[in-house]
């Protein structure tokens, strides 16, 4: 798609900007609703923050965010963050039995 904007006058290029947000945004609303619909309460799921990585436990799943119950206390935290437990991605490397245990306790 070629779009010739050197012969456009400033409002036809404030036309297209706005135009260009709000498909951005659109999109971006699609792709975080494409995620959310990934998690369901209960789930197990881990996160990093700054140099850490939090395990917790899905406890609701909000319009934009999931709430996380971690160790640490309670999260709000983007879908795009967050990676939900699987057997065969953890299982080789021992970590799934220690960070199950973990967001298991934190259920209690």
């Amino acid at each position: 798609m070629n779009v010739d904007i050197e012969n456009l006058s400033l409002e036809e290029l404030v036309e297209l900007h706005l135009k260009i947000c709000k498909r951005i945004r659109e999109l971006n609303r699609a792709k975080l609703s494409e995620k959310l619909e990934n998690f369901e309460v209960g789930d197990k799921v881990y996160f990093k923050h700054e140099a850490d990585t939090l395990t917790g436990t899905v406890i609701r799943v909000n319009k934009k965010s999931l709430s996380i119950r971690t160790e640490k206390g309670l999260w709000r935290v983007d879908p795009r963050l967050v990676t939900k437990f699987s057997l065969s991605s953890e299982a080789g490397n021992g970590r799934i039995q220690q960070l199950l245990e973990t967001t298991t306790n934190l259920e209690k």
